[in-house]
């Protein structure tokens, strides 16, 4: 006889069996006993929870020849072994993947015409509902609300969202939870039991572990691992089977990361990678580990790691706090991004790895980058916050107080004005700072560039400058009849002005500039490089 996998040949067949869904086998034993079962139900929830076994039992249940309906069937007679066998004419199974169409439906419709013929239900059970079609639900809706007698419907999905309302609308829904690694792991220890087998506790909690909630795929995954054809089975062996980073490294991860030693982190991840381990598996599981390191660190109960493990985390957990952890998750999560659109994943991996190896520094550096950046706005954000909110100006006052400053500005200028017939370089360079104070208040930018560009010439009242930078040329020529009128004014002369744009020489580019110079064209880069330079001493 050919091998029956696990799944399969320990299949739940009571209610009893249904693991972590009492929510759900109680309320439909309830309905056996007080005769009030429905016409149609929607069970939904991740694969291999027991959507489809449990509506099996329930129809067992309901068609059970010795002593149905009951909430406890003999599983002996002719409907019981039929229905378990998947070849009962009542208890009709279709895949929801294979007959999505209308036509299907009519099919369907065509049959439930006849009554059972060996039992006191017909009972459908549709898999993967939510693959009909559209036409094929709405052809369903008058026959799911108004079935014939002694039909029903059992629907299984794990996409519920993708069933339209009006279906749901038309059945008792029951949502079925994951199964927890407890659970998954007694009935593992049941099965080998069964069949005979030696395994290590800790290798069945990795099994149950990556199984996430599913029994089936517990189940598939304990085929894999009889097959190895050990006689007992360790947690070295689990891991190697599935290629499972051991928790230990991620510790010693850890470690290093609290010692910043760089080096041995590198060393290990490439132990890690020489051994075929897939590197966003093992991100993930890093993940993962951090993950429950940082529930242990704020006390929280972590149900899916050993009693062992957690003790080891719970020592490691004095080494950082919950920003730490958070701040590390940070960076992972961006590696996983970066290496999936890397074509050289190993490198990015090992930057990854160094980055993290230096965790209080990148966490110091990124604080002083943040308070860089509202170096500017906080303050005033401080002063419009303590300052009171004053009542808005009239039209004539506003008016008013613009022309006493006009009034007192002018004065100054009166006071200060020289009294030449002819402008010369000596009277230019005397009143220059007033010059461009007065031009930075009507154009900031014009005035900032024309105290940065280069006097050539003074003649016949026309004064010609050099500019080296474009942007500057272009901000000047804009602002070329401001600054003549304010010259003309100040001077009391008619004075024009004119600019030449040459290219700067390369060679008086300043290759390597001094904390002065950068200071000279950018303030807030020479802070940065000052705060900087005693995080990497």
């Amino acid at each position: 006889m050919a091998y029956l996998v696990l799944a399969r040949k320990y299949r739940p067949q009571t209610f009893d069996e249904i693991y972590a869904q009492d929510h759900i086998t109680q309320i439909l034993k309830n309905t056996i006993e007080l005769d009030r079962t429905a016409h149609a139900y929607l069970f939904t929830g991740p694969r291999g929870v027991g959507k489809t076994s449990l509506a099996r039992i329930f129809a067992k249940s309901l068609n059970c020849l010795e002593n149905g309906p009951t909430t406890h069937p003999c599983n002996k007679c002719q409907n019981c072994t039929e229905i378990t066998a998947g070849i009962s004419a009542d208890v009709i199974e279709i895949d929801g993947a294979s007959n999505t169409g209308v036509e299907d439906i009519r099919e369907l419709q065509k049959e439930l015409m006849y009554s059972p013929s060996n039992s006191l239900y017909k009972i459908y059970i549709i898999d993967e509902v939510h693959m009909l079609s559209k036409n094929a639900f709405n052809a369903l809706l008058k026959t799911l609300e108004e079935p014939p007698k002694n039909v029903i419907f059992i629907f299984a999905t794990t996409e519920p969202h993708k069933v339209i309302p009006t279906i749901i609308s038309r059945c008792q829904r029951f949502d079925f939870k994951r199964i927890p690694i407890p659970d998954i792991i007694s009935r593992l220890q049941e099965i080998c039991e069964l069949e005979k087998i030696s395994i290590d506790k800790e290798a069945l909690f990795m099994v149950a572990k990556k199984a996430d909630g599913s029994m089936r795929d517990a189940q598939s995954l304990m085929d894999q691992v009889l097959a190895y054809g050990k006689e007992n089975i360790t947690l070295t062996d689990v891991l190697s089977i599935f290629g499972i980073v051991h928790f230990d490294i991620f510790h010693k991860i850890m470690e290093y990361i609290a010692q910043e030693d760089a080096t041995s982190i590198i060393k290990l991840l490439h132990d890690v990678l020489e051994k075929g381990n897939d590197v966003q598996e093992f991100i993930n599981g890093l993940l993962d580990y951090i993950r429950n390191l940082l529930l242990v660190n704020v006390n929280i109960e972590v149900p899916t790691m050993s009693g062992a493990i957690l003790k080891e985390m719970q020592e490691l957990t004095s080494n950082f706090n919950e920003n730490d952890l958070l701040y590390l998750m940070s960076i992972l999560v961006k590696a996983k991004m970066d290496i999936k659109n890397s074509t050289n994943p190993i490198l990015v991996t090992e930057m990854t790895f160094i980055k993290i190896a230096k965790l209080q520094k990148l966490q110091a550096l990124d604080d002083i980058l943040n308070n860089l950046s509202n170096l500017e706005s906080e303050p005033e954000t401080q002063v419009k916050r303590a300052k009171p909110k004053q009542p808005k100006p009239s039209r004539e006052e506003l008016s008013r107080k613009t022309e006493e400053v006009k009034h007192v500005m002018e004065k100054e200028i009166d006071e200060d004005r020289p009294n030449v017939d002819s402008l010369s370089e000596n009277v230019y360079q005397k009143y220059l700072p007033q010059i461009i104070r007065l031009i930075k208040r009507e154009k900031p930018m014009v005035g900032t560039y024309l105290e940065k560009s280069q006097l050539e010439s003074i003649q016949n009242n026309l004064i010609t400058y050099t500019v080296f930078k474009q942007m500057a040329y272009n901000y000047l020529m804009d602002g070329k009849n401001v600054i003549s009128d304010i010259l003309s004014n100040f001077f009391k002369l008619r004075i024009k002005v004119h600019f030449n744009h040459k290219e700067e020489k390369k060679s008086d580019e300043i290759v390597n500039p001094t904390l002065e110079d950068i200071r000279r064209e950018s303030p807030i880069i020479a802070d940065f490089i000052e705060k900087t330079d005693s995080i990497f001493d």
